[in-house]
């Protein structure tokens, strides 16, 4: 019924064919992190992954792969949606980059208090509405809501009581 695929030779793993994987990865679906490509270059030549660390290293030093910029704009994209400062480098971590790297994106965003404080006064607005939150399980509510959304726990309390003064 199915015709099999009459000698199927396995295709060697060479340092050429690693590499030109791992170019259409990022032809194909933009930037990755190098932990990230290294581990999907292990997970597919897992018969010999000796071509796949001089592979990234290669994509790395002709500056393809540079963590540091893929990590600056995933921050940029990141702090434009409202979420905290928390969840940015919970999904930046997700993505396989070093703490340090991490740590110097999020710090180059120019975002103060204030900007956080409106970010999440939208998110509780939008969730549980203008008026400051009265009931106990109502209020811990929202303050799960916020701090799982990554804002910390100060700015979360301080949108929980705030009053519109525009009345």
């Amino acid at each position: 019924m199915y015709k099999k695929k009459q000698d199927a030779k396995p295709q060697v793993i060479s340092y050429e064919r690693v590499k030109s994987y791992m170019l259409w990865m990022i032809e194909r679906y933009g930037d990755y992190s190098a932990k990230v490509l290294l581990q999907k270059a292990n997970l597919l030549f897992k018969d010999d992954t000796q071509f796949n660390e001089p592979a990234l290293a290669y994509l790395i030093e002709r500056d393809i792969v540079n963590d540091v910029r893929y990590a600056k704009r995933l921050t940029m994209s990141f702090s434009e949606k409202n979420i905290g400062p928390n969840k940015i480098k919970e999904k930046l971590y997700a993505k396989g980059f070093s703490s340090q790297t991490i740590n110097e994106c999020v710090s180059t965003l120019e975002t103060t208090d204030e900007d956080y404080f409106e970010k999440a006064l939208i998110l509780k607005q939008r969730k549980f509405g203008d008026e400051p939150i009265e009931d106990l399980k109502l209020k811990q509510k929202a303050l799960r809501h916020l701090i799982s959304k990554g804002f910390s726990y100060s700015i979360a309390n301080k949108v929980i009581g705030h009053v519109d003064d525009e009345y």
